[in-house]
């Protein structure tokens, strides 16, 4: 026969908001390839209108640690981008 189970269900709703974590694995890549596409944002900003494709991407990989630093200033700095920030605020 069967043992009947007597163990009770301690679940409580308290905490189910919060994150289990400060950070996520997500997050981390969120913010990466948001850095990425304000640094080529940026290059093509700097370039002139007409530039093509190529250009841009020549420009982008010529100053490219440049171009992520100041896009990661730019996010960590303001407040509209404060969505793709890392770690994320609590």
């Amino acid at each position: 026969m069967r043992e009947e189970e007597t163990e009770t269900c301690n679940f409580t709703f308290e905490g189910i908001l919060e994150r289990p974590h400060s950070y996520t694995w997500r997050d981390a890549v969120r913010h990466r390839n948001a850095v990425k596409l304000l640094a080529r944002q940026l290059a093509f900003k700097e370039t002139e209108e007409q530039a093509t494709a190529n250009e841009v991407a020549t420009h982008l990989k010529e100053h490219q640690a440049r171009l992520i630093v100041e896009a990661e200033k730019l996010i960590a700095t303001s407040s509209s981008f404060a969505d793709w920030r890392f770690p994320r605020p609590a």
